[in-house]
């Protein structure tokens, strides 16, 4: 296979990984919120990277300056992106909820040709434009439940806020340190981390005992994320994020998913 498709290729099974993770997350709500939901998905994604730590981690990685940008970057991604997704999945439906948040590669976009130098090509700009026009017509004709707010639009636009600027920092420290793999335990170790103590501030006390529907289904989500963000942090590992925004469509691959799941 060409080099040049590689990041594509990635891409492509990143926004595979993401779609399939919308029908398990809407199948946990039965048992779960979406606080509790996000928080079982991001510890098995921990479980999943450290389980693989005597295969990919190298001990010189916690030297490198690329460790604190991954820390930084965990404070915020997936701790509050994936909570955001996962209340708008809820409150919206997967088609609306995974359509709006398929905006991130505009936010991701914008900051690759301002921050890393990249440049706006045609293509990129044609995709970001034919997203936002489906955006608009979705929020206009309200398909899917029709009891949500318009202001209910700040779940998904947040959580793709968030993750489009966390492509480009993660981007900033893969250039530091090249491992996709490192990038992920990081940062959901972080994230993990602050959700369980969110979530112990909010309920007063963490539960011992979680639905045994709710554990799979959004376990089983967990594992779906964990292998995209690896997929999404290969593909930005790419010199030419461009590649990555444009390919990463994983909204539509959710969108897809996501009418299969309301079925």
């Amino acid at each position: 296979m060409p080099e040049v498709f590689i990041p594509i290729l990635y891409a492509l099974m990143a926004a595979a990984f993401f779609g399939g993770q919308v029908v398990l997350t809407m199948r946990s709500f039965t048992y779960v919120d979406p606080q509790t939901g996000s928080m079982i998905s991001m510890g098995t994604c921990v479980l999943v990277f450290w389980s693989l730590a005597p295969f990919m981690l190298r001990a010189h990685y916690f030297g490198n300056p690329g460790m604190w940008v991954f820390l930084a970057n965990g404070l915020i991604h997936p701790l509050f992106s994936m909570y955001l997704a996962f209340e708008a999945t809820k409150r919206m439906g997967a088609t609306i909820s995974a359509t709006i948040s398929a905006i991130a590669p505009l936010f991701a976009a914008a900051g690759a040709v301002l921050f890393l130098g990249e440049n706006m090509t045609y293509a990129l700009l044609m995709g970001t434009l034919g997203t936002v026009a489906g955006i608009m017509v979705l929020a206009w004709r309200q398909q899917g439940p029709s009891n949500w707010s318009l202001w209910s639009l700040l779940f998904p636009i947040g959580a793709a806020i968030i993750r489009g600027t966390n492509h480009n920092v993660a981007k900033f420290g893969l250039q530091l340190l090249p491992s996709p793999y490192f990038a992920s335990l990081v940062s959901f170790t972080v994230s993990f981390i602050g959700a369980v103590l969110i979530y112990r501030f909010r309920v007063g006390s963490l539960m011992l005992k979680l639905p045994r529907g709710g554990l799979m289904w959004s376990g089983l989500a967990g594992i779906s994320i964990a292998a995209g963000v690896l997929c999404m942090y290969s593909a930005l590992y790419s010199p030419d994020e461009k590649f990555f925004v444009t390919a990463s469509g994983d909204g539509f691959a959710m969108v897809i998913f996501g009418a299969c799941a309301q079925r």
